[in-house]
């Protein structure tokens, strides 16, 4: 009798030992290679990873035309074999799915809460055929500097020794965003003593490639007005923002004549938003609804970031120069500074601009701007801008709800690197698009990226603290 109790057990020990080993197997089969699904011009990459403590967890890589653009985390994954749950918190979404190990298939179903999305079936993929998923191809060699080459399009190029820097020290940077530490960075570019000296591109982009520049787009917006102001169009910062709107239903709260371009562009005009202002749209009927808000505090009182008074400036350029802004932008501001190519139609209505947060350029034209700014208005011994403009719009305006200060459109702060505080001067755009001047070091940096959703919007730039 205790013979066979005892060989009972020893086959029961069995049976719990090759399932947990069959466990064990699956969740390596589960989570080897990425799981991919199409949707319109976009590619979704889900890879999982066992975490330290034996959960599930992973990312989701958002591709087009061979680019990373993005990354989403996936902040926990459930799975009791064959179905497979993944939460992914930054957008709300669920993905609910039955696994066939066998056959390397998902069959399942985006979710909003309990609301079904659409479906999405999901077959595994060896992420080192996915071009543009690493930051750098898989089998190109180690990183080596190569200056940038000199192409006709008004940059003088040069050495990364004209600028105090080492190749050990970019190739740092570059290893740190190879290891992710930086997110997704598209491209970084370094301007020194007023030549470009690096410019690296990750991910599939390429420097011909235009990119959305988000609200670096207020930054060049900020341009573009001190340009109308400098050609006797518009009076100054303290014009009145009705002026610019004749055509209109006035406002009923009265707090709305005192409202100025000062208060617009130093984000200070106090309107009441249920969404925080962060709303996209422009057009007559868009300025409408922005003309239709109370006013909360007294203007120049408080500062608040608010995307969607912004995208008034559309009809202030267009009141005052008779133009749209794409079509100033062009003549003023991207023709003289040998901007051939860009992009800013996405969301336009009616020939209006967002100028929030749609323009797209090439880095290097971004670049350009930065330059513009550090040299007070001149490119190439033109003046485009007003030195005047250039301080104005780069000095202290009102303080912030952080530690940053803000001018007109562009921030004012200080990154924290090997020698202390510096001081800075930038456009920032969501995503890691990024625009900044560091008097002290004369040195400008310019990245884009795709951090959006993955909590590292500000990773590149203490990582180049870091590391420069």
């Amino acid at each position: 009798m205790m013979a066979r109790r005892a060989l009972s057990a020893i086959v029961i020990g069995l049976a719990v030992l090759l399932a947990i080993g069959a466990l064990a197997s699956d969740l390596d089969d589960l989570t080897a290679g990425v799981w991919t699904a199409a949707a319109g011009p976009e590619t979704y990459h889900w890879q999982l990873w066992i975490t330290a403590d034996g959960g599930l967890a992973g990312v989701v890589h958002v591709m087009s035309g061979g680019r990373k653009k993005s990354e989403v985390p996936i902040d926990r994954a459930e799975w009791q074999a064959p179905e497979l749950v993944m939460h992914v918190d930054a957008t709300g979404v669920d993905y609910r799915g039955t696994v066939d190990l066998a056959a390397g298939r998902i069959t399942g179903t985006l979710f909003m809460g309990d609301r079904r999305l659409q479906a999405m079936d999901l077959h595994q993929s060896d992420p080192e055929k996915i071009a543009g998923l690493h930051a750098r191809p898989l089998g190109s060699g180690p990183w080596c500097y190569v200056p940038p080459p000199r192409l006709d399009d008004g940059w003088e190029v040069g050495d990364l020794a004209d600028a105090g820097l080492t190749a050990e020290s970019l190739g740092a940077l570059v290893a740190a965003v190879e290891a992710g530490e930086a997110g997704v960075v598209h491209s970084l570019l370094l301007i020194a003593g007023g030549k470009l000296v690096a410019e690296e591109y990750f991910h599939g982009y390429e420097r011909s490639d235009l990119h959305r520049l988000a609200s670096v787009t207020k930054s060049v917006s900020a341009l573009l007005v001190g340009q109308a102001i400098d050609a006797g169009e518009i009076a100054g910062v303290e014009a009145p923002v009705l002026d610019f709107f004749p055509g209109l239903r006035k406002p009923e709260d009265a707090r709305w004549t005192t409202e100025t371009l000062h208060h617009l562009l130093s984000m200070s005009m106090g309107l009441a938003w249920e969404d925080g202002g962060n709303s996209h749209g422009t057009g007559p009927a868009f300025f409408q609804q922005v003309l239709d808000r109370p006013v909360s505090y007294e203007p120049g009182t408080h500062w608040a970031y608010q995307s969607a008074n912004v995208n008034l400036l559309a009809g202030v350029l267009k009141q005052a120069t008779g133009r749209h802004a794409d079509q100033v932008a062009q003549q003023r501001l991207f023709t003289p500074l040998g901007i051939t190519a860009f992009d800013w139609d996405f969301l336009a209505t009616d020939g209006y601009r967002l100028m929030d947060g749609s323009l797209r350029l090439r880095p290097r034209d971004m670049a350009k701007v930065g330059l513009l700014v550090r040299d007070e208005g001149r490119w190439q011994g033109r003046q485009i801008v007003s030195a005047d403009w250039i301080r104005r719009m780069i000095s202290p305006q009102i303080a912030t709800d952080g530690p940053e200060q803000y001018g007109y459109l562009w921030w004012l702060g200080n990154v924290r690197g090997p020698g202390g505080q510096e001081p800075v001067v930038f456009a920032h755009g969501r995503g890691s698009q990024f625009v900044v001047w560091m008097p002290r070091r004369d040195l400008i940096v310019v990245t884009t990226g795709g951090n959006e959703d993955n909590g590292k919007e500000f990773s590149v730039m203490r990582v180049l603290a870091r590391l420069l």
